[in-house]
């Protein structure tokens, strides 16, 4: 291969980079240089000089400044490429808060480029046999099981992505599902008594919340982070539920106070916290 390169001319021009073939013309306007088996013609104008295959050489143009010729690194196009950032932009992280309350609460979110805004998703599954304090506003019910989560998130993050710590706002939609059972009361007037029926079937219920969040995210090395997250909302109480509910607390406080007027709720409110211990993909 040197021995053929050796015996070919070269075409130099004023950018520092070369061609290898036969010159077969140069006229005025322009230098055909045979490489191969194609004739390949350049502006007279781009060419700095000819390098003959005996030794000789022909200056076309001079610089208008001194240039260096490396042709050897133009060819290699893996010096011109910029170096690549190294960032995970997906996160997945589990809620060990959210342990208290029996769920398996697992969140993902990708951060979008800029690293300002987060967009994710977040799923819970609850293994107690009966609701507890912790979704107080299903435990009212009869027979209440949590069953499980869905939801999704928005962050946006205003602090640098350099920051070891960076606080967070976002909003998230979260719907909560839900098995109790119906309760419902008939009385019957039998002669001078009245007899009291209670009827239960078993009914499925939801709510979906608006929750507006805030909290922070810690990375604890380049992999692994806690994230904090402090949330209130609300949600539309709907259908039977709303009934059930209503039906519950009115019948408490007629226990406590006889002269209660009843109440109706359409709205309750929602609270969500978490500390999330993550690992970036």
């Amino acid at each position: 291969m040197v021995f053929s390169l050796k015996c070919q001319d070269k075409l130099y021009f004023l950018d520092g980079t070369n061609k290898v073939g036969k010159i077969t013309e140069i006229g005025p306007e322009e230098i055909i240089i045979k490489i191969d088996f194609d004739n390949i013609s350049f502006p007279r104008s781009s060419v700095l000089l000819l390098e003959f295959k005996n030794g000789s050489t022909e200056i076309i143009n001079k610089p208008t400044e001194n240039i260096t010729r490396i042709a050897e690194k133009k060819e290699n196009f893996h010096f011109k490429q910029p170096k690549k950032e190294l960032y995970n932009y997906n996160q997945v992280s589990v809620n060990s808060l959210a342990l208290c309350n029996a769920d398996i609460s697992v969140f993902y979110e990708r951060i979008l480029p800029k690293k300002r805004l987060g967009v994710g998703v977040m799923g819970a599954y609850n293994i107690n046999q009966y609701a507890n304090a912790f979704n107080i506003n299903i435990a009212i019910l009869s027979n209440a099981k949590k069953n499980y989560d869905l939801g999704a998130f928005f962050n946006f993050y205003p602090s640098r992505s350099e920051k070891r710590t960076r606080l967070y706002f976002g909003i998230m939609m979260k719907y909560t599902s839900f098995n109790y059972s119906s309760v419902k009361n008939d009385s019957t007037r039998i002669g001078n008594s009245v007899s009291a029926i209670t009827t239960y079937s078993a009914a499925k219920g939801g709510q979906l919340a608006t929750i507006l969040t805030m909290g922070s995210h810690s990375d604890i090395s380049n992999n692994f982070f806690i994230k904090t997250i402090f949330g209130i909302g609300a949600f539309k109480l709907r259908g039977d539920y709303k009934t059930q509910y209503n039906q519950e607390i009115n019948n408490v406080n007629n226990q406590s106070n006889n002269n209660t007027q009843p109440v109706t709720y359409n709205f309750l409110p929602k609270f969500y916290f978490g500390i999330n211990i993550g690992f970036k993909l």
